[in-house]
């Protein structure tokens, strides 16, 4: 009985499974802002009064909210949507794999996705980057069944709708829309000129319904250069294109978010699954009239950004989740084209996978930042007596307002500093305080620190008198 059950689906079980271990760790800071801005806000005011303020078109948020609605805001039920987005998003590189190549390497392109560690990693995050790789994927499936000629009326209107979602999500994987088009000049001319009015319907209509973002688009942007001059720290902070920051892709797509203290080690271990995706991924050239598609996906945004790095603050890994997929079809061609090897090639990465993905899911370190540990501390050590904490900058508060039930917190304006204990949290004080300005105010006042304690990224000094 076992032995009917289809492959994928033991993939997609597989897949599953790896995303809902630990899904339930604390939230981080955009987590918990997606979170309280769903939960909190209307629709409308998602759009008109969060999104100005954000560095992400709306479209995540207002799903996230009626998700909210049916299932509540706790960590698993919140994280759940993410997860369900990855689970598809395996299948639908399995379809998208087996229109273009064979069964069988879609079957490995699935299996590689369902144990990548860093697909794992944001499947369990109350993101929108996991959202943008289904949206991604999906497009490319529609635009494939229309080369091949096997479309109908409503593969146009599917293409044009996911599109259009896909523009309210995120900003970065628009230059999909680059790839196709260079694909469809290059490869595939006379299926442009024959479905010409096609495309330029699609694009039109596309250009049609992002117009009404573009005010709020300009104010994102004004806000972006407040930010700069303010916090030039964080501006930074957000990835440039250098030296590390190209390496930490492949390096990242392969091992996910895990490291090492001892970075001989770590890198030792890193560069065997790093060369057993160079060896496959190289391999596709072989077949490069079947895999331009994916390799434009794969390369176009990839250069793009790494250009426009060089002048903003947009050039980091997770941002690239998108061509994640690109990344694992183009190493499934590639190992499916070396038949013995490819497939001792394949069982090697898979264990790759599945051993980065393991730790990253046993050892907290790896995991997101612990709020939830944070507050639970402060307010064990707050009862009995009078407390707040107190933050370096308003904006990052989110988490603590998530998590907190007894102690109430207060920004660096508007500080009250008439409790018996004071909770500093240091979170993020280096660019947004570096002078220490709340630190100084807190002590001159006649607070004395006795204690303090890191939770994963987020540290907590104690102070009485």
């Amino acid at each position: 009985m076992l032995g009917k059950i289809p492959r994928l689906l033991w993939i997609l079980v597989l897949g599953l499974v790896l995303r809902l271990i630990n899904v339930n760790q604390s939230l981080w800071l955009d987590e918990a802002t997606s979170i309280l801005a769903a939960s909190k806000l209307s629709y409308s005011a998602i759009i008109h009064q969060f999104s100005p303020g954000d560095f992400h078109p709306p479209a995540y948020y207002l799903l996230l909210k009626f998700w909210i609605g049916i299932f509540g805001s706790s960590e698993v039920t919140v994280r759940s949507l993410s997860v369900v987005f990855g689970v598809v998003t395996i299948y639908l590189v399995y379809s998208l794999t087996r229109k273009l190549f064979d069964n069988t390497t879609a079957l490995i392109a699935a299996l590689l996705l369902a144990t990548a560690p860093l697909h794992i990693y944001y499947s369990q995050e109350a993101r929108m980057y996991i959202l943008e790789t289904l949206l991604v994927v999906k497009i490319m499936q529609l635009v494939i069944t229309i080369i091949m000629g096997k479309q109908r009326i409503f593969t146009w209107i599917s293409l044009f709708a996911f599109s259009g979602l896909l523009l309210y999500t995120d900003y970065l994987p628009l230059a999909i829309f680059i790839s196709i088009g260079l694909y469809l000049l290059i490869f595939e001319n006379k299926v442009f000129r024959k479905y010409f009015f096609g495309w330029m319907g699609i694009f039109i209509g596309l250009v049609i319904v992002y117009l009404p973002w573009l005010p709020i688009l300009k104010l994102q942007l004004a806000v972006g250069t407040v930010v700069k001059v303010n916090a030039p720290g964080w501006w930074e902070a957000l990835g440039k294109t250098d030296f590390k920051q190209l390496t930490l892709v492949p390096l990242k797509f392969a091992i996910g978010r895990i490291t090492s203290y001892n970075k001989i080690l770590y890198y030792s271990l890193a560069s065997i699954p790093v060369v057993l995706y160079a060896i496959t991924i190289s391999r596709s050239l072989f077949d490069w009239r079947k895999t331009s598609l994916i390799w434009l996906w794969l390369v176009v945004p990839l250069g793009a950004f790494a250009v426009l790095g060089l002048y903003l603050p947009i050039f980091s890994y997770f941002r690239f989740l998108f061509v994640l997929p690109a990344f694992y079809i183009l190493a499934a061609v590639g190992a499916q084209s070396l038949g013995k090897l490819g497939r001792v090639l394949i069982a090697l990465l898979v264990v790759c996978n599945l051993a980065a993905s393991g730790i990253y899911l046993a050892a907290p370190r790896f995991q997101r930042e612990d709020w939830k540990g944070a507050v639970e501390w402060i307010e064990i050590n707050s009862q009995e007596t009078s407390a707040a904490s107190i933050f370096v900058t308003d904006g990052q508060r989110d988490p603590y307002y998530y998590y907190s039930k007894n102690v109430p917190s207060f920004g660096p304006s508007g500080i009250d500093l008439n409790f018996d204990k004071i909770w500093l949290m240091r979170y993020v004080q280096p660019i947004f305080d570096p002078e220490d300005t709340v630190r100084n105010q807190v002590e001159t006042v006649g607070y004395k620190k006795v204690a303090e304690r890191d939770f994963n990224g987020v540290t907590v000094w104690e102070y009485i008198r």
